[in-house]
């Protein structure tokens, strides 16, 4: 990106932040004068959740689900829609399995609360490690919890989102949050692996009113 201007700016401090698509990534406050200019230093983005090189990831850290599946119809089609594939593709395989094709861009509770993926690990690679789910907005209190082979998280509270049914108006945009599991090393395998990511939700609504989530990215680091 390079250097932009703006202009019509009413005197006063501002919030800026800094979007990479949909994510912000850096913000910091700016300081308007009347008559005057304020001119900003070159930014270093610090928060970009892509810039920590991971085992795997599936999405892209950019505050959108639209490279998953079904993301590209989430806007202008129900998800109940004929035309949406199902939402229950099966285990994501890493390495094999497509995010556009292989992993669903909304979870519901009692459509496809559970998304299993499988992954290979080296021996060298067993150690204490995280998993990350990044969602861009949430209905009814939904949140993501994991569990890796025999291994469950402690699920996490709920994030701070719009009072809106959102996955079945046509919108995937709330407050975007990222849930991050410490996973220790006792929790892994040399060879083959299994992590399920679940929902968790008190809501009992059922079928596509049911507590969900769009989901931004997820990734093993």
């Amino acid at each position: 990106m390079g250097p932009f201007t703006r202009t019509g700016m009413l005197p006063g401090e501002y919030d800026m932040t800094v979007y990479k698509n949909e994510l912000g990534v850096y913000w910091s406050k700016v300081g308007v004068t009347a008559g005057g200019a304020a001119k900003l230093a070159k930014i270093t983005i610090t928060a970009d959740p892509s810039s920590t090189t991971p085992i795997w990831r599936i999405g892209d850290w950019d505050g959108s689900p639209v490279e998953l599946l079904n993301g590209d119809k989430v806007t202008t089609t129900h998800p109940s829609d004929v035309r949406m594939k199902p939402w229950t593709p099966g285990p994501y395989i890493v390495g094999a399995s497509k995010p556009a094709t292989g992993f669903p861009c909304y979870q519901w509770k009692d459509i496809n609360g559970s998304q299993e993926i499988q992954f290979d690990l080296t021996a060298e690679q067993v150690k204490a490690r995280k998993v990350r789910v990044g969602i861009t907005c949430a209905y009814s209190g939904a949140r993501p919890t994991i569990a890796v082979n025999s291994w469950k998280a402690r699920p996490p509270g709920a994030s701070n989102q719009p009072d809106s049914r959102s996955l079945t108006v046509g919108t995937y945009r709330g407050n975007n949050s990222m849930f991050s599991f410490d996973v220790p090393a006792s929790a892994f395998a040399a060879g083959k692996n299994t992590l399920w990511i679940s929902i968790v939700s008190g809501a009992g609504n059922q079928g596509f009113l049911s507590a969900g989530y769009s989901v931004d990215c997820v990734d093993l680091y």
